[in-house]
């Protein structure tokens, strides 16, 4: 091969790159947009598994840990009491979406608010509320009604009809985990 020739295959493989980064940057958006469409059909479940596969794309994209965080927490909803596993997904979804974004204040609220929602059951949740609290200046518009939130919530979670109700929401929430535990597992009383 001639000297020319070198130059013609590095633009070829700088063409092959650019087309390469671009079909992914393009798989993002489509992905992103898809489960956006389908989270305001109300498809939860779809529209999760679609900001999952932005993020594989980009492991990075705050937006599609927020709109995934948000889609959990839906689904979450809909399963209550039942939705343990989906809480958790959102928790962790949409924590990690204000770690990416921590000057989002939308992303901020909403981990906030879910937590406040969610704290009756967890110590260690209505700490992390707390410590998303102290991470917002006092000039914040919104640190006033965070503060407030959080300290209603604090004394409802400590009256005796909340801890009656935790107490009367173990026992479904027990058994649905019994109902997880496979059949393989679970060994037949034997007879005489």
């Amino acid at each position: 091969m001639t000297a020319g020739g070198e130059p013609m295959r590095l633009n070829l493989t700088i063409l092959i790159l650019f087309a390469g980064l671009c079909g992914a940057a393009d798989a993002q958006t489509t992905e992103f947009a898809t489960g956006r469409a389908y989270y305001t059909e109300g498809q939860f479940k779809i529209a999760a598994a679609h900001f999952e596969l932005a993020l594989q794309t980009n492991p990075s994209g705050a937006e599609s840990y927020y709109w995934a965080g948000m889609s959990y927490q839906m689904m979450a909803d809909i399963a209550a009491p039942l939705g343990r596993k989906y809480n958790l997904k959102a928790r962790d979804y949409l924590t990690r979406a204000t770690e990416l974004a921590p000057g989002r204040p939308e992303y901020r609220r909403e981990l906030f608010n879910f937590l406040l929602d969610s704290a009756g059951s967890s110590r260690a949740i209505f700490q992390q509320a707390a410590a998303i609290l102290r991470t917002v200046p006092e000039s914040d518009p919104e640190c006033t009604y965070m503060l407030r939130q959080l300290e209603q919530k604090g004394r409802a979670n400590s009256s005796a009809e909340a801890r009656l109700g935790r107490l009367l929401l173990a026992v479904p929430r027990a058994g649905y985990r019994i109902g997880e535990i496979p059949v393989s597992t679970v060994t037949a009383p034997h007879r005489l």
